[in-house]
């Protein structure tokens, strides 16, 4: 394995860069049987997702209203904000090279509102990120807009808005990606969203005292399993149905506002086959760890005993994320459909949940296909501090990346600023308004690389995701970062779109610019992205950056939509 020290790292010449495309060959046709997952038509597990892609030529269409629906997922009463009604929402299902639309029409009352895909790379199509303040004004009542994107990747993820802390009040659902495995299997049992839960709106939560002023997330008072679980003799569990000798696929996905889980199943162990939208070589273990934002597609064998079985989700309380209901949330799984009863002692014995903040071992997250990552055009070094606010002296926010939280500038995003901006085209991204400084990148016109350095001095855990972008992990610790100690691994490191920070430690993450757009770095816990901790990436000169939007109509479309926001007076309002 090859490392190299930090301060040891040179500065390369800026590279030619080309657009990734689709490969139409023909290459022999192989069919995806369950002896046979590598397998996907005429490409394979082989096949790089960040250069080549099937395309199949078919659009998935999906139509979203958002709306106010009173649900009771764990048997309690609750006004929730839900695509269709729904919690958790459709399911976005599509198959590897697909183009994928989704019409999101607003029918909250007095709500903007926005919906982002979690992890999809989004190459060449930043405009359908699903920012707000990044890519787009917020979509306002009564208005509609059409999200296209391609999918270049397979594999398992999530939706939800990124409008203000949305959707902890449940706008959030599941993507699925059909294609090849680095492991056989016989049953996809589809998505498994394990989600920290309030029963008072996220929104009345954010304005308490403990949250508002000292910047302390509030207590969930349960944790749900695709939605479900029980709470006070009311609600019921999710049910996974096993058939017995065969090998079933997970979809794991955690979705919630803050809560780390580790997940498992009494007496079963599990093969990971991907984390995040990336395939990995086949790892077993008994659980693993999900940090908010974070998936694993795992295989389960039904090797045990014909019976129930507890799935388990359970909460790191060494993270500070303190729930009600810790130790009861939980799913279960049934051999014999007929069953009703819950999993008795003899039947269900829990594996140990080790209580940890980190991120399951950089050894084991080993890339199926090898990427090696080349020396740092830039290297930016970011400390996550908890500091007074600059309005309210009562008030704590996050500051990272910038002299100030990041605020987002909602009803003038970057993109819309860019083309804005009257002066000289390449002094654009320079005359960004806004609370915060981007990172420019707009000077490097090659695919080059750059390293961040995002340090923790504080007893808590961050989930860093990168929109528009797979991170390479380069280094990890506690304890403070000091660059001649510290040796990186350019050869092959883990990536994954979400990467957590370890509580009082560091960690040093990598990407390529390879992908216009404005893109947003941010903690995922939802309570700390409320509270300034999230910074933009303004990626690939301005001119590409534009370009992406003008041929693809987008322009006019967010201008469109931005005065539609306008027009409804809600910016003043929230």
């Amino acid at each position: 394995m090859r490392t190299s020290s930090l301060l040891a790292i040179l500065v390369a010449g800026v590279s030619s860069f080309t657009a990734a495309a689709p490969v139409d060959e023909k290459r022999g046709y192989c069919e995806n049987t369950p002896t046979s997952r590598g397998c996907w038509g005429d490409f394979k597990i082989d096949d790089d997702v960040t250069h080549s892609w099937p395309n199949t030529g078919v659009t998935r269409r999906f139509n979203f209203d958002v709306q106010l629906k009173t649900l009771a997922p764990d048997g309690v009463n609750k006004l929730m904000m839900t695509a269709n009604g729904q919690y958790p929402g459709p399911t976005i299902e599509a198959n590897w090279g697909d183009d994928v639309e989704v019409k999101v029409c607003n029918f909250l009352p007095l709500n903007g509102t926005g919906i982002h895909f979690h992890g999809v790379r989004q190459l060449n199509t930043n405009y359908a990120d699903g920012t707000v303040s990044q890519t787009e004004c917020p979509i306002a009542p009564g208005d509609c807009h059409t999200y296209r994107w391609k999918a270049t990747q397979h594999g398992s993820s999530w939706y939800h808005s990124h409008y203000s802390i949305q959707y902890g009040d449940g706008l959030l659902g599941p993507i699925v990606i059909h294609g090849p495995s680095t492991s056989n299997w016989d049953i996809d049992l589809g998505p498994l969203l394990l989600t920290d839960y309030y029963h008072e709106s996220v929104f009345d939560l954010a304005q308490r005292p403990i949250v508002k002023s000292l910047g302390i997330p509030p207590i969930a008072v349960n944790g749900l399993i695709n939605g479900k679980n029980e709470f006070d003799n009311g609600g019921k569990r999710h049910e996974l149905k096993f058939t017995k000798g065969k090998k079933h696929l997970l979809r794991l996905v955690n979705t919630g506002s803050e809560v780390i889980f580790r997940f498992g199943i009494d007496k079963h162990k599990m093969t990971v086959v991907a984390v995040d939208f990336v395939p990995i070589q086949p790892w077993e273990t008994k659980t693993v760890l999900l940090a908010v934002g974070q998936r694993f597609d795992v295989i389960v064998e039904a090797d045990q005993d014909i019976g129930d079985y507890w799935a388990r989700g359970v909460p790191m309380l060494t993270c500070f994320a303190i729930n009600l209901m810790a130790h009861d949330i939980r799913a279960i799984v049934r051999y014999n459909s007929a069953s009703t009863a819950d999993p008795t002692l003899t039947q269900s014995i829990s594996w140990p949940m080790l209580d940890t903040c980190r991120d399951e071992s950089l050894s084991s997250l080993v890339p199926y296909i090898p990427h090696d990552v080349g020396p740092s055009d830039i290297t930016k070094d970011f400390d996550a501090l908890l500091l007074p606010s600059a309005n309210d002296s009562l008030a704590l926010r996050w500051q990272v990346g910038g002299p100030a939280p990041y605020k987002p500038p909602k009803a003038s995003p970057i993109a819309k600023q860019l083309f804005d901006f009257s002066g000289p085209s390449q002094d654009a991204a320079d005359n960004i308004t806004a609370d915060f400084v981007p990172i420019d990148l707009t000077h490097l016109s090659g695919a080059n690389w750059v390293y961040l350095v995002i340090e923790s001095f504080l007893p808590l855990p961050h989930p860093l995701h990168l929109h528009g972008h797979d991170s390479y992990i380069l280094a990890r610790g506690a304890g403070l970062f000091l660059a001649n100690a510290i040796e990186i691994q350019t050869a092959n490191p883990p990536r994954r779109d979400t990467i957590n920070l370890p509580s009082n430690g560091f960690v040093i993450v990598a990407f390529q610019t390879d992908n216009p757009g404005s893109w947003l770095f941010h903690c995922h816990i939802e309570w700390h992205l409320h509270d300034g901790f999230a910074m933009s990436i303004i990626e690939r000169p301005e001119s590409e950056i534009k370009a992406l939007y003008a041929n693809s109509g987008q322009e006019s479309e967010m201008r469109r939509v931005c005065a539609n926001w306008a027009a409804s007076g809600l910016e003043t309002r929230e």
